[in-house]
């Protein structure tokens, strides 16, 4: 009796450190985006279109980013241009157009969202005006 006792302990605490030995299965978390707006604030266009760069500086989500672009009128906030992107670049370029005439400023406000993690968002904005 002692015997099996002391062999059922024994299988007891080798099965324990096996089972200690492996790790949570997780995967590793997603870094928070950082992203650039390659641009001036506020930006001066030419013509009735603005160009530029949305940069993700972090490293890419597993499956890409969602980027979202919308310009509004400053004087009455009517929106003038949107647009939604999916990507797995970190550089990617918009064109806003057209711009209203007669010098109205637009706020363009950027939102780039994990297409992994829905909850990994990051925003910003800036001004653009046709001179």
């Amino acid at each position: 009796m002692r015997k099996l006792l002391t062999i059922s302990c024994f299988l007891l605490c080798i099965t324990s450190l096996i089972s200690c030995g492996k790790g949570p299965d997780t995967a590793p978390s997603e870094e928070n985006l950082n992203v650039k707006l390659n641009t001036a604030n506020p930006a001066t266009s030419t013509s009735s279109s603005y160009q530029f760069t949305v940069e993700v500086l972090s490293r890419m989500p597993a499956a890409g980013v969602k980027i979202n672009v919308t310009a509004k009128r400053e004087d009455n906030s009517t929106v003038v241009f949107t647009q939604d992107l999916s990507s797995s670049t970190a550089v990617n370029s918009v064109t806003v157009s057209p711009l209203p005439m007669g010098q109205v400023f637009c706020t363009v406000a950027v939102t780039v969202t994990s297409a992994t993690t829905s909850t990994n968002t990051w925003n910003g904005n800036f001004r653009v005006v046709w001179k």
